[in-house]
């Protein structure tokens, strides 16, 4: 189960678009600023909910005005991840880390792509996300964004507890609650804290039904807590929401096994 979960993210998860790139000013945005990352976030969102179709339409939209934008970017790659154009993916991710030396987004997802294609140093790209995001939280202990990065890349890195801290204050802060709940959940699932994990996917699935990995975890979880016909309607869910997701056959196999 815990090598699945680092195929996911934003994209997981993640996915969504990159918030920290496009809403590093956070309270003190302008209005004009807000909007953009509030249409940036809910492309974060969707792609952290396994929603390429839509976010495709969406950047598609936007190319005109944001394609020079490095969250824009990365979103792009995330995309092309789901889309399963690794290289592409990598290439472009990479490039935006380079050109965007205080952003943790584009490195973390690097690290989800390299972790995908098997190639690559992964765990290179994860801890420096999460130092970038140490050195925004240096400047700014509000940024929840920053803590929500460095959640994450500390779940990747094995660092469950630390993560499970650092989600917390994300939330606090004003992070992306379904994602960051999300994110949470897999935190406490490693530590197997099954009944809190459970509950984490409950809040985020809350906030955005649609949110598909989340289903897929949290019938990892009603299958360590014995419930199977929970965890096959999950499984089933998970399904309808990503068939082409990289834990799409590990699901199927699960249903078709019957738990």
């Amino acid at each position: 189960m815990k090598t699945r979960s680092i195929i996911v993210t934003a994209l997981v998860m993640c996915f969504p678009a990159t918030a920290p790139v496009w809403a590093q000013g956070g309270e003190n945005q302008g209005s004009g600023e807000s909007g953009q990352a509030s249409s940036h976030q809910t492309v974060l969102l969707d792609l952290a909910a396994w929603r390429h179709a839509e976010v495709r339409t969406t950047l598609e939209e936007q190319r005109a005005t944001h394609n020079k934008s490095a969250g824009y970017d990365v979103a792009w790659a995330l995309m092309l991840a789901q889309e399963r154009d690794l290289d592409q993916a990598a290439a472009k991710l990479g490039k935006a880390s380079r050109g965007n030396p205080s952003d943790p987004s584009a490195p973390y997802f690097l690290g989800e792509v390299r972790s995908w294609q098997k190639k690559g140093n992964a765990t290179g790209a994860w801890r420096q996300a999460r130092d970038r995001a140490k050195a925004i939280l240096e400047e700014d202990k509000k940024n929840g964004w920053a803590w929500y990065w460095q959640g994450s890349a500390l779940i990747r890195l094995g660092k469950y507890s630390q993560a499970e801290g650092r989600l917390k204050k994300a939330l606090d802060k004003g992070a992306d609650p379904a994602m960051t709940e999300f994110q949470l959940g897999l935190a406490l699932m490693y530590q197997k804290k099954w009944d809190p994990a459970r509950m984490a996917f409950n809040r985020c699935l809350g906030m955005d039904s649609g949110f598909s990995h989340a289903y897929y975890f949290r019938g990892r979880v009603w299958q360590e807590l014995g419930k199977t016909e929970e965890m096959l309607l999950d499984m089933d869910r998970f399904l309808t929401l990503a068939p082409d997701a990289r834990e799409a056959n590990a699901a199927r196999s699960i249903l078709r096994a019957g738990g």
